[in-house]
């Protein structure tokens, strides 16, 4: 499956197009990892969330032979449209770096497009994802103009033995959410708890329940048993939101979101909140749990997951190019 950047072909992406996509995707996570990494359905959830228009942000690479062998979005549908996330992928058999290229400049022109969504006077960048192993990308991102700006680590935890036991603070309780009257509640505490999160903007909270609600309600997988809620009284003092499904590992659960809201921070409860999803995943028979962090998180969440146990297993890297300079909204540093 080897193709030239004369033998191909740019075009928007369609549903229909999703199984082929699919195996591509596993065919580049095989490369690089050995495992699938991708079912149909989770993409199609993302495909058809809220603000999303495929036919606009989303485009496929075609062989001359009609074989799907590249695949890029440019993700921008929350407010305020200042980070234009990119992410793009071209078959291990068929690497060319004048076809990504093509492929770059596609997704540049789309997000330029898009700025005039973003706030006036804010800086908007665009942001590009991939594993450290991947060098062919990595280079031809480089080569395009973009700069590594931070790194993310997998780590992980095996579950030989049973966990210790949670050390939850006096006058806190860790319960799991009742999604249908706390989700809203959940969400504000969430974007509260990664404010001091590298990259984090402020987004508007309607928009965040509209997508959440559209994901929670097409994700067959979701579990609201394993949503937990550390409260203080009635307040949501932090969160650590779980999944039991791994497509590349069934014995693994993952730890997706986890965060203590300022006030209650430095007093353990991240660790309890931790040591409570161990537990969790050991009573169901997981053999190992994961999550990803901030390899230079602000709050020190590295040390945290070293701390219970957890180590690095995979290092993501995390490019971005500007488009438009001026105020940043994202989060830099702590206040």
């Amino acid at each position: 499956m080897v193709a030239t950047a004369l033998e191909t072909k740019l075009r928007p992406f369609r549903f229909e197009d999703g199984p082929a996509v699919i195996d591509l995707f596993n065919a580049h996570s095989q490369k690089l990892f050995g495992w699938n990494d991708s079912e149909l359905d989770d993409l199609m959830n993302e495909w058809t969330s809220p603000g999303i228009n495929v036919a606009e942000t989303v485009r496929v690479v075609e062989n001359e032979n009609g074989e799907i062998i590249g695949y890029i979005n440019v993700w921008d549908n929350t407010n305020p449209h200042v980070i234009k996330y990119t992410w793009g992928i071209l078959h291990p058999d068929a690497w060319d770096a004048n076809i990504y290229r093509q492929m770059l400049r596609w997704a540049e022109d789309c997000a330029r497009a898009r700025i005039c969504l973003a706030p006036e006077g804010s800086r908007v960048v665009m942001n590009h994802g991939t594993s450290n192993k991947d060098i062919p990308h990595k280079n031809a991102l480089e080569a395009y103009g973009y700069s590594l700006v931070r790194h993310f680590y997998r780590m992980l935890i095996e579950l030989d033995t049973p966990p210790i036991n949670p050390l939850i603070p006096d006058g806190l309780r860790i319960v799991p959410i009742d999604i249908k009257s706390e989700l809203r509640a959940a969400l504000v505490a969430m974007d509260d708890g990664f404010k001091d999160h590298w990259g984090h903007v402020v987004k508007p909270i309607d928009e965040m329940l509209e997508q959440w609600k559209h994901y929670l309600q097409n994700d067959s997988d979701f579990d609201p048993s394993l949503w937990y809620l550390a409260k203080d009284g009635d307040e949501i003092a932090g969160i650590c939101r779980c999944s039991a499904k791994m497509v590349e590992d069934p014995d693994m659960g993952w730890v997706n979101q986890l965060c203590v809201r300022k006030p209650w921070r430095r007093r353990g409860l991240g660790m309890a909140l931790l040591l409570n999803s161990f537990q969790e995943f050991y009573r169901r028979g997981k053999q190992r749990v994961g999550l990803g962090v901030d390899a230079s998180s602000l709050t020190n969440a590295t040390r945290l997951y070293e701390n219970a146990g957890m180590h690095i297993s995979l290092q993501y890297d995390t490019y971005e190019m500007e488009i438009r300079p001026g105020k940043d909204l994202a989060k830099k540093a702590l206040a």
